[in-house]
């Protein structure tokens, strides 16, 4: 493995050492901006180049037909939604996949005992085109789905008949189209998406997010009913409440705040309900009352409840607690609060005065919410009016299933519980509390196999994000169960700029307060070898998206103390990460490049800008998304040839670009299943550990396999 890999031969990326900007006074070097166009031949031979020397390393892996047969295991299962009521004669729609299906289907059942009907197949699409969404008209119908190329992103919404097939000639205007919530009488939708090119000065397509009202079969451009006419970096959302009277409109900054207000549909009065950005606020129709879940003055959440005839006059109904409310859903008469209770999450079930009724009992320390683009999705799910209760639920060893709840019986019933051939009872998950830098004690899961002995000698693999408010709580991939399969050590702290213990928890790590969330990581991987898990040389750093950048800083930062570093669609020039689309808005998060204290703050942890010659790296792999829409691939390609260069000590860096991948990943279970059989070579050979060989169970992290 790692000891065992040749000597490589890296393609020199060309050095323009006139290349650079000068910013807040200090000249600051990009000698590789070239590689930022990346349609260019000179960049694309390039990356060819380093994809192929990164594949001669992990293609030379042992055991990858093992890896390839355990992840397949573990992602390959069948998938079944809860139904969608819609319609006449019991219709449903519902989300659907077979074991052996690429993509999850549309499906109709018709009646309780009918069989289910295709609606929508993306397994007969190109194999890069991405069933984004699909949302049914109330009378069942029409279908909107949105339909998208290499990623979830950039979707474009098209309209089917159902009973026909046909799909109808409407385009609705604008890109990138998301949030879709039909007219009560079906003669068409609210959608948010970006302008129309040409709509906006050149440089502000991703700007100026909007919700618009598109009319079936109208010639005439979608009309837009809300948005911001003067802050540019919003975007938007629009529901619809299960009366119909109303349409929910969310106006967010990033996931900071947001404003809502409501449509009266019957006169097309826009309601103020929360007006001014200071907090974030969830809202639910319920008769003639509005519930309000919010975080204004209570960090950690409460519930209010307003009447219609005054929606701005909120009363607390369920007041903040030590744990953090992270959604309430009224269902079937009872409102159903999920908390975050340590990073896991709890249901408690209240009246709908308010008063307290009883605790849920979940499967196991694990989730129910999960986490999109527009927020935290209550993982509780049914119609206030309804008898149904649907509770989604996952951990670190149990797939992500759904439960029907009986309040009556008070009791969990399997819908679906996919079979991955992982035995839940073999593990276990702890939960530890360490100190950081500055005395903060901070939480940490750590999951790995009942026998696993503590003998400083096991391969961790240690993932974090710390940042946007998003909690790491538990939850399962294919790509974990092998590891842990593997006799490896899952380690998840719960570092500062995350969701899990509220707003004061996620704003002790913006902006010029973001080192806390580093040394919160450092912490953490210092408290993984006191404790006896491991040595820094079997630590594997792992992050995605915003923490594909942590885990870049923190081996920049103290790079002893990490074996290797995984870093997956990351930002790393954060200097020029404004420049890339949909970036601008992460602004209320990393602060600004332009401004003259947060500016030279991003600097001085950019992890491009920081690349020191005289230390040690750790072996690294960077993975961009050239498809990506959020962060910029571009980076990873700068950062690898910069290290290549000026880094001779450490390494060695390699780029592992996904081509036609979007920021989550391949487009059908294949691709992403070879992309975690990819980052599991690289772990075997950075960490030198060898998979079992086929129907071995072995402890693959102790010195003895190797």
């Amino acid at each position: 493995m790692k000891k065992l890999i040749p000597a490589l031969e890296f393609p020199t990326a060309r050095r323009d050492p006139q290349s650079g900007n000068t910013v807040h006074g200090r000249w600051f070097d990009d000698p590789y901006a070239w590689l930022e166009r990346l349609d260019d031949p000179e960049t694309q031979a390039w990356i060819a180049a380093q994809k192929a020397v990164t594949h001669s390393v992990l293609s030379a892996v042992p055991g990858r037909d093992w890896l390839r047969a355990a992840v397949a295991r573990s992602r390959r299962y069948a998938q079944l939604s809860p139904p969608i009521p819609t319609g006449p004669n019991g219709r449903e729609f519902l989300w659907q996949a077979d074991a052996s299906d690429e993509k999850l289907k549309f499906m109709l059942r018709q009646g309780k005992d009918a069989p289910l009907e295709t609606v929508l197949d993306p397994n007969t699409w190109a194999s890069d085109e991405v069933l984004v969404f699909a949302v049914p008209s109330p009378d069942g119908a029409l279908v909107a789905f949105g339909k998208s190329v290499g990623g979830a992103h950039d979707a474009v919404t098209h309209v089917l008949d159902v009973e026909t097939g046909r799909l109808l000639p409407d385009r609705p205007r604008g890109t990138w189209h998301e949030s879709l919530a039909w007219l009560p009488d079906g003669s068409g939708f609210f959608y948010a998406a970006y302008p129309e090119p040409g709509e906006v000065p050149a440089g502000d397509e991703s700007q100026w997010h909007a919700v618009y009202e598109h009319r079936l079969g109208s010639g005439a451009p979608a009309r837009r009913i809300f948005g911001d006419d003067r802050v540019k970096r919003y975007w938007c959302a629009v529901a619809i409440s299960e009366c119909r009277r109303y349409a929910v409109l969310y106006k967010w900054d990033f996931v900071h705040a947001n404003a809502v207000y409501l449509l009266r549909l019957d006169d097309d009065v826009l309601v103020p309900v929360a007006a001014a950005m200071r907090s974030v606020n969830y809202v639910q129709v319920i008769g003639d009352r509005l519930l309000v879940h919010t975080d204004l003055d209570a960090p950690r959440g409460r519930l209010c409840v307003a009447p219609l005839t005054a929606p701005t006059e909120w009363r607390t109904l369920i007041p903040e607690s030590a744990n953090t409310l992270q959604t309430v859903t009224g269902v079937g008469g009872r409102l159903y609060a999920v908390y975050s209770q340590a990073a896991s999450h709890r249901v408690r079930v209240h009246a709908e005065d308010g008063t307290y009724l009883r605790e849920l009992a979940l499967p196991a320390l694990g989730s129910v919410n999960h986490t999109s683009g527009g927020g935290v999705i209550s993982g509780v799910s049914g119609a206030w009016n309804g008898d149904q209760v649907w509770v989604d639920f996952t951990s670190y060893v149990q797939p992500p299933s759904v439960y029907r709840y009986d309040y009556e019986a008070d009791r969990l019933t399997p819908y679906h519980a996919p079979d991955v051939g992982v035995d839940a009872s073999e593990y276990v998950t702890d939960q530890v509390w360490y100190e950081s830098r500055d005395g903060t004690r901070v939480s940490m899961f750590i999951i790995h196999r009942n026998d696993l002995p503590r003998d400083g000698r096991r391969a961790v693999r240690l993932s974090g994000y710390g940042g946007f408010n998003i909690s790491v709580q538990p939850t399962f991939t294919a790509l974990n169960a092998a590891w842990l399969q593997m006799g490896g050590v899952l380690a998840y702290p719960n570092i500062r700029g995350g969701g899990e213990y509220g707003r004061d928890w996620h704003e002790a790590a913006i902006k010029t307060r973001r080192q806390n969330a580093f040394d919160d990581y450092i912490a953490a991987a210092h408290w993984l070898v006191s404790a006896g898990y491991t040595t820094p040389s079997k630590l594997v750093s792992r992050g995605n998206s915003n923490g594909g950048l942590l885990v870049a800083v923190t081996a920049m930062q103290a790079p002893e103390a990490f074996g290797a570093v995984f870093s997956r669609v990351p930002n790393l020039d954060m200097l020029g990460f404004t420049s890339w689309r949909y970036q601008n808005a992460a602004t209320v998060e990393y602060g600004s490049p332009d401004d003259p204290v947060e500016g030279p703050y991003l600097a001085a942890y950019s992890p491009y800008h920081n690349v020191r010659a005289e230390r040690r790296y750790p072996m690294m792999v960077f993975v961009p998304a050239l498809n990506d829409r959020v962060a910029r691939p571009l980076d990873s390609l700068k950062m690898v040839a910069r290290l290549q260069a000026e880094a001779t000590q450490g390494g060695p860096y390699f780029l592992l670009p996904l081509p036609d991948s979007g920021h989550g990943g391949g487009t059908t279970l294949t691709a992403l299943i070879e992309q975690d059989v990819d980052e599991l070579s690289f772990y075997c050979s950075a960490l030198d550990i060898a998979p079992p060989s086929p129907g071995e169970a072995s402890d693959a992290s102790s010195e003895d396999a190797q």
